[in-house]
């Protein structure tokens, strides 16, 4: 008898992850902690097709640029700002890659597709919330550094780890 090989998780689609990001947003019973080391994070939902994860963020805290899994499972997406705001910066291609600049404020939704290298930062005064909801599930990041020469893989971080 041949072996059974598991189907791969269902991905959402854009419009799907941002509605999902803003509801879950809207409805939260879960209250953030805030920490002055890093930002907090917690697994707040799973299931088949997506997971969510609530953030915490103090003035000047931050992800580097990461994309969602690379290669052998990467994810999509929806990042929902619950309170405070938030600046997403997202690789610009070309000749001389650069940063494109998003300002987030409370209510609003960033959607990334499953090959966007990205970060997130609280570049204001006070603290914020964020919702960020992936299909499929999380399971690694890909960190980077981008300089003149372009964008260069930095390291792995597997799912549990500080983003």
């Amino acid at each position: 008898m041949p072996a059974v090989i598991p189907a791969a998780p269902a991905r959402l689609d854009a419009h799907r992850l941002e509605a999902l990001a803003g509801c879950y947003a809207a409805n939260l019973t879960l209250r953030p902690r805030f920490t002055r080391g890093s930002r907090w994070a917690r697994r707040v939902l799973a299931g088949p097709d997506h997971e969510a994860w609530l953030l915490a963020w103090l003035p000047g805290q931050g992800t580097e640029l990461h994309d969602h899994g690379g290669v052998a499972r990467p994810a999509a997406a929806a990042v929902a700002v619950v309170s405070g705001s938030l600046t997403e910066f997202t690789v610009a291609p070309g000749d001389f890659p650069g940063l494109r600049r998003k300002p987030l404020a409370a209510g609003d939704v960033s959607v990334v597709d499953d090959r966007t290298v990205h970060a997130m930062r609280n570049d204001s005064g006070a603290p914020a919330v964020s919702l960020h909801v992936y299909s499929p599930g999380l399971e690694a990041m890909r960190t980077y550094l981008l300089d003149e020469t372009g964008l260069a893989p930095a390291r792995i971080k597997r799912a549990g780890e500080d983003w």
